[in-house]
């Protein structure tokens, strides 16, 4: 049988009895948060998390590096620790103290995962630590440490404002009274091994006179507009006086959707976009400082000359898309799914231990129905799998956890998305969702339905928190909006089974409309809009175009539309036919026998019930055929435009030689092609009028050449 952190919980009853009142002291003195779960995290025990730390201190986050395992399935990140201050146990390093965390990121490689302590350089805090238990762990001179329960084995400070903070509480000064509390728990005094400077200077500057720093306080009139999305470099106004003439190392903050906004989130240097006296401008971030992302409620803002302001009123944010970030951190970039099975999406399979329970399957379907079935994401759950592991593997597992791979202590289930990313032809990178895990607690207090959570016997609804973890999957972040699927929080009891439509589902249809149903150029082929699983076109001689498409449990579909265009301009569509939808799942097929001379494209619209639309990518076909060769055209070329038809081996960037009749290199152009035929468009813009050579070269090392004149 499988023992969670929940029996071990009841097995330590008598002891917990004993510290009891000792915690109760501490978390009386901490100004405790709202009693919701967050995310899938339950409260931890101050006294429990005492008495499980076999080391506790106070110290900073020095450096962070991301490294695999020994299977090379997981990845996780290494931080030495610079530590100040000691209160349980003993150490001998106190300048490299190693740390290791869950999820990392390594070159074009990442891993993240909800409900896990993601730590930056420069961090403080007070930090629970207990052996780490991972194999495949890299050998080091010393013990592996890290915090226990994860997110909630971290204390971590504000020097801003000298407040502490945790999920579940917070701590309204760090000073005598904040190390005395800790002492109660641990039993032992605060013992100082060496000064902390950057915490001293913080404390310096909020004791100094204000009057000193500046003589008129900055103040916050207007925010606009009031209700707008994070991560998608929408653009918040502020306006008032006093700002500052520049930013300088003035800052704004956004209340922090992960806990409710019992913290600030800073904008990041890069999502500034003015600053002037009475008028400031910023991006409104889903990845801001430390990766989090902005929540609706008060804005901060602070001047180059540190004096602070909050705004009167509230903006609203009403969804907000995940956001990965470059290894070297100066980057940003939304992802993309990519279709990763024979259905043009992707399929999610039961573990051996998720499928011996016949409940928890059928919430967890009724779960990815719901977000199919409203933001048309092409979900569907495949054949079981017989492993219960949670790696880099190239399946999309649900799983219970186990004792060889449990979750952190009051840590009920997470998402673990796996990224990977390419250049594009203008060397961008462009990161795509790889694959995507999801782990439950087996022993956590779930109703699995489909009655209902009560709350008087403390429930936790299975299909509310797959519904949420899924809404992770569409790669959308936490909010602070009550009755939202993306609502950070959960109470037992609380049944949220349906998607809202102006924040779950107008986020997830973005994602889906502006990137997953398009081929972004790398990771493979974009997905097909559910409920479709299949759409080709191909030229039949004799009989014309032959289009065919097929469904699988239609829903969220009103009909359907064949759009064609006259030539090689995807910017203009001709809708030539309306087939309506059936009823369940249907085969479709439309001939077009008007056939045009060369090459042109097709694509299917998707109509929604709520008049919205859906497309496929732009599919090219010939009158000569389905596998045509490399081909330019026109050819003369009369416009500043060559078009070449080019059949691609493989995805990839390819690199364009244009020679004239004598040889010598007159343009180089590097493009990128997906697998399957393209028609790429080349500039030919101040060509002298002549005889040329187009030479080509992919990644693989495949090239060719073809002739050309320009008018």
């Amino acid at each position: 049988m499988i023992v969670s952190f929940y029996a071990r919980l009841r097995q330590a009853a008598p002891l917990l009895a004993l510290v009891a009142a000792l915690s109760t002291a501490f978390t009386a003195r901490a100004q405790p948060a709202a009693p919701d779960l967050h995310c899938l995290l339950l409260p931890l025990d101050p006294a429990l998390r005492v008495q499980q730390a076999g080391l506790i201190l106070e110290a900073e986050v020095r450096d962070a590096q991301s490294f695999w395992d020994a299977g090379h399935r997981r990845l996780y990140t290494r931080h030495r620790l610079r530590v100040f201050s000691l209160l349980k146990g003993s150490v001998a390093d106190t300048a490299g103290l190693v740390l290791i965390t869950e999820g990392g990121r390594l070159g074009l490689t990442q891993q993240t995962l909800t409900n896990t302590l993601h730590l930056e350089p420069g961090q403080q805090g007070v930090f629970f630590l207990s052996p780490a238990p991972w194999p495949g762990l890299p050998a080091e001179s010393g013990r592996l440490w890290t915090p226990f329960g994860s997110e909630q084995g971290f204390i971590g400070y504000s020097l801003a404002d000298n407040t502490a903070r945790e999920p579940f509480r917070t701590y309204p000064s760090i000073g005598a009274a904040f190390y005395q509390e800790l002492a109660q728990l641990t039993g032992q005094p605060r013992r100082v091994l060496q000064p902390n400077p950057a915490l001293r200077a913080a404390q310096a500057l909020l004791q100094a006179p204000q009057g000193s720093l500046r003589t008129k306080a900055p103040s916050i009139s207007d925010l606009q507009p009031a209700q707008l999305p994070a991560g998608v470099d929408a653009v918040l106004t502020i306006v008032g006086n006093d700002f500052g003439a520049s930013r300088g190392s003035g800052f704004v903050e956004f209340k922090n959707a992960d806990d409710g906004g019992a913290t600030w989130v800073k904008a990041r240097e890069s999502d500034y976009v003015s600053w002037t006296p009475t008028r400031v401008q910023v991006r409104v971030p889903s990845a801001g400082e430390g990766r989090k992302p902005a929540g609706s409620g008060r804005v901060r803002l602070t001047t180059g000359g540190q004096l602070q302001t909050e705004s009167p009123g509230t903006i609203s944010i009403i969804y907000a898309l995940t956001n990965v970030e470059s290894t070297e951190g100066n980057l940003l970039a939304r992802p993309n799914h990519v279709a990763s099975n024979d259905s043009g999406g992707i399929s999610f399979r039961f573990s051996a231990n998720f499928r011996a329970q016949p409940a928890p399957g059928a919430a967890w379907r009724r779960a990815l129905n719901t977000w199919r079935c409203q933001t048309g994401m092409n979900w569907r759950v495949g054949s079981s799998i017989a492993s219960n592991a949670i790696a880099d593997d190239g399946q999309n597992v649900v799983a219970f956890d186990n004792a060889s791979d449990a979750l952190p202590a009051q840590v009920l289930g997470r998402t673990t998305s796996y990224y990977s990313g390419c250049y594009d032809a203008n060397r961008q990178v462009v990161f795509y969702v790889k694959e995507i895990d999801m782990q439950f607690d087996d022993a956590a207090n779930f109703q699995f339905g489909p009655a209902l959570a009560i709350g008087a016997l403390r429930q936790i609804d299975f299909e509310t928190v797959a519904l949420h973890e899924l809404g992770h999957a569409q790669q959308l972040s936490h909010l602070i909006q009550l009755g939202a699927v993306m609502h950070y929080a959960v109470q037992p009891g609380r049944n949220t089974r349906s998607l809202d439509p102006a924040s779950d589902i107008a986020g997830g249809r973005r994602v889906l409309r502006e990137r997953s149903f398009r081929q972004l150029g790398c990771g493979g082929a974009a997905m097909l809009p559910a409920p479709l699983i299949r759409f080709s076109a191909r030229f039949a001689g004799g009989t014309g175009i032959v289009l065919s498409w097929a469904t699988r449990d239609e829903c969220f579909l009103s009909g359907f539309a064949v759009q064609r265009t006259n030539g090689v301009d995807t910017t203009a569509w001709q809708t030539v036919a309306t087939p309506g939808a059936g009823q369940g799942s249907g085969q479709y097929q439309y001939v077009d026998q008007q056939l045009r001379e060369g090459l042109h494209f097709y694509r299917l619209r998707l109509q929604r019930p709520d008049g919205s639309f859906d497309y496929t990518e732009a599919t090219p076909v010939t009158s000569e055929g389905e596998s045509p060769d490399f081909a330019i055209f026109p050819n003369p070329v009369q416009g500043e435009r060559l078009y070449l038809q080019y059949p691609a081996p493989a995805s990839g960037a390819v690199l364009f030689l244009m020679y004239d009749a004598l040889g010598r290199l007159q343009r180089r152009t590097q493009t990128s092609a997906r697998q399957g035929l393209n028609v790429l468009s080349l500039n030919v813009t101040g060509l002298s009028p002549g005889m040329y050579v187009l030479r080509w070269r992919d990644e693989q090392g495949q090239g060719g050449s073809r002739k050309f004149v320009r008018l």
